[in-house]
């Protein structure tokens, strides 16, 4: 046993430490058997005593993590050509499925999520390089899960190496058991979790059902989310083929592809709209969305390209369609939850609520929140179209309209 400590003394205290513990966790990334963590732990069990420094294993253990995560992006995106072949298997398709849509509504959360599940960080990383995530982004969120990872391991090792200072083996076996029991807590809540959605279902599922979602329009469609006057379907292809809408004062263009919806579905949105601004069509104030106070909200959902969904989000913003624009690049590549500012405008702030079958689902409101918003009253034109929207929505859903919601 003396004999064993002071070999294993002897490698975790020399300089090449760090180059080991680099090379492990990029191999990791590519061969799940490599005990990455383990071999972090205990080096940072020792690391309690003086030797090897923290901050290097952090850093050895995060860069290594990353160069490994990148040659397994890398390798999904030379073997997205054969994912068909996989497919004709049972368990791959599953898996490969289940992956798609992880990455489809949550790519950063996958990312972090998977380095710290044993095998979880290979499906992730080649997932993302799969299914098309943009390298920018796979850097960004694979840099941050690493840099936790590495920071989390190093911890553990830390804590088990102070409190057994005289017995480095037991601080070892103790960081090793709480990297177990913490990896095994993570996957009950998720079990659990998974139980809940299979019971309650997910508030958008109507979509896919409605629309008859194909697999392919996840990369170039999306469910433009109205809450507003757009509900009402004429409205909308006014943005859409040109016009001005009755009562409006304003005449549009028209998108670039005047098509008109190819589905259209009325859900509920977790949030409320409020009255702010003055409008330049019809003048008082106009509907904005804040997803932070309580709801529901009813909106309708269309499902348009995305071209045509940056065509609606042009001239919302008071501008005229123009080829190329970023949004028709930016809402696949957000995550679902998150938001994104094009301006400080009205309906100048991107929104990704969810997805359906892997398209998402997208809206946009102003910067600001219902409380930081002085309330202004719409006048009746707007009025009018609001009614007409929502009476569309209550007949494609089967909603009845909450007070919070009502015109």
């Amino acid at each position: 046993m003396e004999l064993t400590l002071e070999l294993l003394t002897a490698t975790l205290t020399s300089p090449w430490v760090y180059l080991l513990i680099a090379v492990a966790a990029a191999l990791d990334s590519l061969m799940p058997i490599v005990p990455s963590e383990t071999l972090l732990i205990t080096a940072a069990t020792f690391a309690a005593a003086g030797l090897p420094h923290p901050a290097g294993l952090v850093l050895a253990a995060a860069g290594g993590a990353l160069l490994g995560d990148l040659a397994a992006h890398l390798l999904g995106r030379l073997a997205d050509s054969g994912v068909g072949r996989w497919q004709r298997w049972t368990r791959a398709a599953k898996l490969i499925d289940s992956t798609r849509t992880a990455f489809s509504r949550r790519a950063g959360t996958t990312l972090i999520a998977g380095r710290f599940v044993p095998g979880g960080r290979s499906v992730a990383t080649i997932g993302s390089g799969l299914f098309g995530l943009p390298i920018r982004s796979f850097l960004l969120w694979d840099g941050i899960g690493s840099l936790a990872w590495a920071l989390y391991s190093t911890g553990i090792g830390l804590i088990g190496g102070s409190i057994f200072e005289d017995r480095p083996l037991i601080g070892v076996a103790v960081g090793i058991g709480i990297a177990v029991a913490v990896t095994g807590a993570a996957e009950l809540v998720r079990r659990l979790r998974q139980h809940r959605r299979g019971r309650t279902g997910n508030r958008f599922d109507s979509l896919g059902a409605r629309g008859g979602i194909m697999e392919e329009m996840s990369q170039t469609h999306v469910w433009y989310v109205s809450y507003g006057s757009n509900m009402a379907r004429d409205r909308l292809a006014c943005y859409l083929q040109g016009g001005r809408p009755p009562g409006a004062m304003v005449t549009y263009p028209g998108a670039r592809d005047a098509t008109l919806p190819q589905a259209e579905a009325g859900i509920e949105l977790p949030g409320t709209i409020y009255f702010a601004g003055e409008s330049k069509v019809w003048g008082g104030g106009m509907a904005f969305y804040d997803h932070s106070v309580p709801g529901p909200t009813p909106a309708k959902a269309y499902l348009i390209t995305a071209a045509q969904f940056a065509d609606v989000a042009a001239q919302e913003m008071n501008r005229r369609p123009e080829p190329d624009s970023p949004l028709e690049h930016l809402v696949f590549d957000l995550p679902a939850g998150s938001s994104y500012s094009v301006g400080p405008g009205g309906y100048e702030t991107l929104l990704v609520l969810d997805d359906a079958d892997g398209v998402p689902m997208v809206t946009f409101t102003a910067a600001h929140g219902s409380a930081d918003a002085e309330h202004a009253q719409p006048q009746e034109p707007y009025l009018a179209m609001l009614r007409t929207g929502m009476a569309e929505v209550r007949a494609a859903a089967g909603l009845r309209l909450p007070a919070a919601a009502q015109v």
